[in-house]
């Protein structure tokens, strides 16, 4: 899931850096620590804020996660 937050980030001119929050919706709170682990591979150098909450049911009754993000690009960077 973060390599398709990744590439859209990419498409917009930005990256994973500039990624200043996260939420992320979990059917089972229980997988948060599996969650977090893999969100800490992505963002190792930058620590956005983030926000874990379960929820009862996603549209799609496979999804176990979704992940949101805010990303803040300087424009007038470089």
């Amino acid at each position: 899931m973060y390599q398709i937050i990744q590439a859209a980030l990419e498409t917009a001119g930005a990256s994973l850096d500039d990624v200043i929050r996260t939420r992320t919706m979990l059917k089972r709170i229980d997988d948060w620590k599996t969650v977090s682990q893999v969100r800490g591979e992505y963002f190792s150098q930058i620590r956005p804020v983030d926000t874990i909450m379960q929820v009862t049911a996603f549209v799609d009754p496979e999804w176990l996660v979704e992940i949101e993000v805010d990303a803040l690009i300087d424009r007038d960077k470089g």
